[in-house]
């Protein structure tokens, strides 16, 4: 989240965000960490990695989960405007997907995979996600002093040339022409949580008065994280938390473009 300076209102946003853990956000929290706990529970996550087989429940519940979260956000979207804020993202406003979204779990990114496998869209994915890594390396490898420098002092040491990354203005490969998400249904939450509070022109890291742009990212709260990791944990495959590489991975190395089966 960065803050700025915006007519009207004082330079402190966090003085007018809800607060994430009240009365009334808390129990779709509760909700939505104890479905991912039941997911993560069940037998088929350990035998995933050998069988490619899942059970329809844990889709099912998923799709449940998420609508839980998109309530989540629609409750603390309308308490910040009430305070006076706006809200600028809206349909149609790709200004955000130039980025390389970090901290997407394998559960999502299975779910991801899946949509694109009932579309038989797979392989056009794996192309254009490709096309991503590639951009993704060569800022890697223009940036590595800065980059490697960043890992000793950062645990995740995605900032800098994630950074990078964005000056490309590299469209994100599941980004329409029209601006429209292709998987807007299966979204991961890092591109779910992201709203802007500025005009979305700020939201690009080559505008002028990007360092102005305010920003937030209403993440879910950490139970609801913990539950996912579980579920990850039980899965047990080695794939990256950036989309386009863990993408990438997952299609070519893990599934192999079949499709997963649902039992």
């Amino acid at each position: 989240m960065n803050g700025t300076s915006t007519p009207g209102k004082p330079t402190d946003v966090s003085v007018f965000i809800p607060h994430l853990d009240d009365p009334q956000s808390r129990p779709l929290m509760v909700k939505m960490a104890r479905i991912f706990l039941q997911i993560g529970a069940m037998g088929e996550m350990e035998k995933f990695g050998r069988e490619m087989r899942l059970p329809t429940l844990a889709k099912r519940l998923s799709k449940q989960a998420f609508r839980l979260y998109d309530q989540y956000l629609i409750y603390t979207t309308g308490r910040l405007q009430k305070k006076g804020w706006q809200v600028y993202c809206s349909p149609g406003c790709g200004s955000c997907c130039h980025s390389m979204p970090a901290g997407i779990s394998t559960w999502e990114f299975l779910l991801i995979y899946d949509q694109l496998a009932q579309s038989g869209e797979v392989e056009r994915f794996f192309r254009r996600n490709l096309e991503s890594c590639q951009v993704l390396s060569r800022v890697r490898w223009r940036r590595s002093g800065e980059f490697l420098g960043r890992l000793r002092i950062h645990e995740n040491g995605y900032d800098t040339v994630l950074h990078a990354y964005g000056m490309e203005q590299h469209p994100c490969a599941f980004l329409s022409d029209s601006q429209q998400c292709l998987i807007y249904s299966a979204r991961p939450l890092p591109c779910r949580m992201h709203f802007a509070l500025t005009p979305p022109e700020l939201c690009s890291p080559t505008h002028p008065r990007f360092s102005q742009a305010v920003r937030l990212n209403l993440s879910p709260h950490a139970d609801v994280q913990q539950a996912l990791q579980r579920i990850d944990a039980r899965l047990n495959l080695t794939i990256s938390d950036l989309l386009a590489p863990g993408f990438v991975t997952l299609a070519a190395n893990v599934m192999r473009f079949s499709a997963i089966s649902w039992i």
